[in-house]
């Protein structure tokens, strides 16, 4: 469960630093702990494809 939401966490780390994952996690409302556990259903990955180009300001890569 949750493998692909925490790639997302990783790329968004790798991006932005922890500000990045704290950013990601306040506007998903999800955050690495419950990421890791909670199934990567397409609204999650959805909703965490839409929060990363907001925060990157270019697409979320495709996992």
């Amino acid at each position: 469960m949750g493998q692909k939401l925490m790639k997302y966490y990783q790329y968004i780390k790798d991006e932005k630093g922890y500000e990045g994952k704290v950013e990601l996690a306040k506007k998903t409302m999800i955050n690495s702990l419950i990421a890791a556990n909670v199934e990567d259903s397409d609204q999650n990955i959805a909703k965490f494809k839409e929060a990363i180009q907001k925060i990157t300001g270019k697409a979320a890569p495709i996992y």
